[in-house]
């Protein structure tokens, strides 16, 4: 992989992710834990394909799109985990 690519895709996800963390704090329902698997699956799902297309690999992209999204939802499996997981400790200690 070309490694300019890699970094527009890092700045890409940064971008989303700020713009999740700014809307998530204006929209409580962006904080449930399965809005957040939704989420990083198609924002994973999306970076993936921008990716392959920005290659020029047409045919490459329903693969890449399959591939990505399970992996995409397992990631957001384990984050929307994390974040019920600490947000329970949090709520337990601060009472």
């Amino acid at each position: 992989m070309d490694s300019s690519v890699a970094l527009r895709q890092a700045a890409l996800l940064l971008f989303v992710v700020a713009a999740y963390l700014l809307l998530s704090r204006r929209y409580r329902v962006l904080a449930h834990p399965l809005s957040i698997i939704v989420a990083v699956t198609v924002i994973g799902v999306t970076v993936s394909v921008l990716a392959v297309a920005m290659r020029g690999d047409w045919a490459e992209v329903p693969q890449m799109a399959v591939r990505s999204g399970a992996g995409s939802a397992m990631w957001g499996l384990a984050i929307g985990g994390m974040y019920w997981g600490v947000r329970a400790v949090y709520l337990a200690w601060k009472k």
